[in-house]
């Protein structure tokens, strides 16, 4: 990219962007040189150190490079956080950028989800209850005694997938009208869910609306649980179904369809994309400003997000289908005791437990966002832009506050970037960390 920046004579971002990369090569070669005698296996308190450290120091590596659109440090950290961790948050339009980092922070997002569905396979996996395995697959066989020992298989796996799918949204996306500049980030930033935008504006009006439904059906299969599409594709059978994706469908058209029958089908139309878009927590928005579906519905659709194993926010779909399922059942069991009890998903029995692990993530949620939009308030002008700005920053929604990051201040802009690095780690593996400080492993 440095090169890329020099040859557009963009002297600014080249700088940034080779000082991101000499610190990037000296502090991976440095770790490397420092673990190079250290055994392989990595059991869950050591892997989820790690896992946090790695989304801390990450951003703090790219910062350099926006600093030709930064005012300074907190800016800087705060673009490459976004980044990361494919929330697609910004300070600055696409088009008072210079071309050269455009088109690198729709690179730094597409990494980012990448980085995502690795670490949610084989970290991650390794974390969850078996009993509910909302990570799980037949992708990987999950060592709890050393979770990184699959990194490289399912980079590979997931990865090829990924893969290909960007370059297949690429060419469509290029063939339904956009320009290859437009077709390359969107590709990489839909598949990604990160919402980033190469051109500045309202969305339709510079993208033509087949290029839009391309654009939909990437953050929907970036939103979609990759495992399980690995395994259509590689196996040509599922162990699961698309029950994730066909929630996010119904919930959009609901959506589309309230506004149809409130102000008319073209309303209807616009409201289907945008709840598509903030359930899949990209965050596009093809509404005209002041138009289509309030904000908390925005706020809210993100919050439920997308599958587990896909590079979406939220709290995830999955998890509450499965809370939804149990209260049926539960409501079941009022009416008619003789009802036979428990709950099951995706073909296996959940079991009480598995319920509760299930349950402290839904809460986490909610509690985070209040705890942040409070944290949020002495920076903003109002409770609004606190709440707006906390929600989609945890969400990893960034795009839904709009403008709103601008209005925080320094001290909010570090309030989100944490809200962004819980909301990509999902929360509780942070606990977990802030837990084994205090208590050893």
């Amino acid at each position: 990219m440095t090169l890329y920046a020099t040859a557009l004579s963009e002297v600014a971002a080249a700088r940034g962007l080779g000082a991101s990369a000499l610190i990037g090569i000296f502090a991976g070669g440095g770790c490397l040189l420092a673990t190079a005698g250290l055994g392989r296996r990595v059991r869950a308190p050591a892997a989820l150190r790690l896992l946090v450290i790695g989304w801390i120091t990450g951003p703090l590596v790219a910062a350099p490079s926006f600093g030709a659109v930064s005012d300074g440090w907190v800016e800087a950290v705060f673009e490459a956080v976004s980044a990361l961790t494919t929330t697609g948050a910004t300070l600055t339009e696409p088009d008072a950028m210079p071309r050269s980092l455009v088109v690198w922070r729709s690179m730094l997002q597409w990494l980012g989800g990448l980085a995502t569905l690795v670490l949610a396979v084989t970290v991650l996996a390794g974390l969850d209850d078996r009993r509910a395995g909302l990570r799980r697959s037949s992708l990987l066989t999950i060592e709890s005694g050393d979770l990184f020992s699959n990194l490289g298989r399912a980079l590979v796996r997931l990865g090829g997938v990924y893969t290909g799918l960007t370059v297949i949204g690429f060419v469509i996306l290029a063939f339904a009208g956009a320009s290859g500049f437009e077709a390359f980030n969107l590709a990489l930033s839909g598949i990604s869910t990160g919402g980033y935008v190469p051109r500045g504006g309202e969305l339709t009006e510079w993208l033509p609306w087949p290029a839009v439904t391309v654009l939909a059906v990437l953050c929907v299969l970036g939103a979609g649980n990759m495992a399980v599409l690995y395994e259509h594709v590689s196996r040509g059978r599922v162990t699961r179904r698309f029950g994730d994706v066909r929630s996010m469908l119904i919930v959009s058209v609901i959506c589309g369809a309230m506004l149809a029958l409130a102000s008319g089908p073209a309303t209807g139309i616009a409201g289907f994309f945008d709840a598509l878009f903030a359930v899949t927590t990209t965050g596009y928005s093809v509404s005209p400003v002041g138009a289509g579906l309030p904000l908390i519905a925005l706020l809210t659709l993100a919050l439920a997000g997308g599958a587990a194993v896909s590079t979406s926010g939220g709290i995830k779909m999955a998890r509450l289908r499965l809370l939804v399922r149990r209260a049926g059942r539960d409501i079941l069991l009022l009416v008619q005791p003789s009802a036979a009890g428990g709950s099951r998903f995706a073909g296996r029995a959940v079991n009480e437990a598995a319920l509760v692990s299930v349950w402290a993530y839904a809460l986490a949620y909610p509690v985070v966002l209040a705890l942040g939009a409070l944290a949020l308030g002495p920076f903003a002008a109002d409770m609004g832009i606190a709440w707006s700005v906390a929600g989609a920053a945890l969400t990893n929604a960034g795009p839904i506050a709009g403008e709103a990051y601008g209005e925080v201040g320094a001290g909010g802009l570090i309030i989100a970037s944490i809200l962004m690095i819980l909301g990509r780690i999902e929360i509780l593996p942070f606990a977990a960390v802030v837990f084994l400080l205090f208590s050893g492993d």
